[in-house]
C-alpha cells in the first residue's frame, strides 16, 4: 500500500483498512472498556453469561475496528470485503459523498435522509487524499454533462 498519494491517484486502489491497528492506543482502550463492561455485567447480573453476552455485544458493534477490510476502486466501482464477504457497487448509485478526515460516507440519496446512515457505504482510505480522490469520482459521475454515461 502507497501512504504517499498525489493528486494523479491512479486506478484501480486497492487497500486494506485495519483501524485498530492504525490507532493501537484506542485499540486497547476498547478492549479495556469491553473487559470492564462485560465484567461489571457479570457482577450486577450475578451470572458469567450476561459477562459474557455483554463482552460479545460491545465486541460486535465494534467489529469493524478490530477486524480488517479490504477496499478496492476502479473505473466501474468500489469493493469491500469484510469476514470474507464482499460488497461491490457501482459509481452511479452513489449520489453524494461527505469526506471526515480519511473516511468518505458515499451515500445512494441525493439529500440527507434518516436511512442514509443504513444505506450508506463508510469507506476508511488510507489518507485524505484518497477520500478527497473518491469524492471527487462521485461528484464527476453525478455531473450534468455525465449522467448519461
Amino acid at each position: 500500500m502507497n501512504d504517499s498519494y498525489d493528486n494523479n491517484i491512479e486506478l484501480p486502489l486497492k487497500w486494506i483498512s485495519h483501524p485498530a491497528l492504525e490507532t493501537p492506543a484506542k485499540g486497547v482502550l476498547a478492549i479495556v472498556v469491553i473487559i470492564i463492561a462485560a465484567f461489571g455485567a457479570a457482577i450486577l447480573m450475578e451470572s458469567i453469561f450476561w459477562g459474557m453476552f455483554s463482552f460479545l455485544v460491545l465486541f460486535l458493534g465494534l467489529i469493524r475496528f478490530f477486524i480488517p477490510t479490504e477496499y478496492s476502486i476502479d473505473s466501474a466501482g468500489i469493493r469491500e470485503k469484510f469476514l470474507g464477504v464482499s460488497r461491490i457497487a457501482s459509481w452511479r448509485i452513489f449520489k453524494r459523498a461527505f469526506i471526515s478526515g480519511r473516511d468518505v460516507l458515499l451515500s445512494p440519496y441525493s439529500k440527507r435522509t434518516f436511512i442514509e446512515r443504513f444505506r450508506a457505504w463508510q469507506v476508511h482510505t488510507p489518507n485524505p487524499d484518497a477520500a478527497r480522490f473518491i469524492a471527487e469520482i462521485i461528484r464527476t459521475r453525478n455531473s450534468p454533462d455525465t449522467n448519461d454515461k
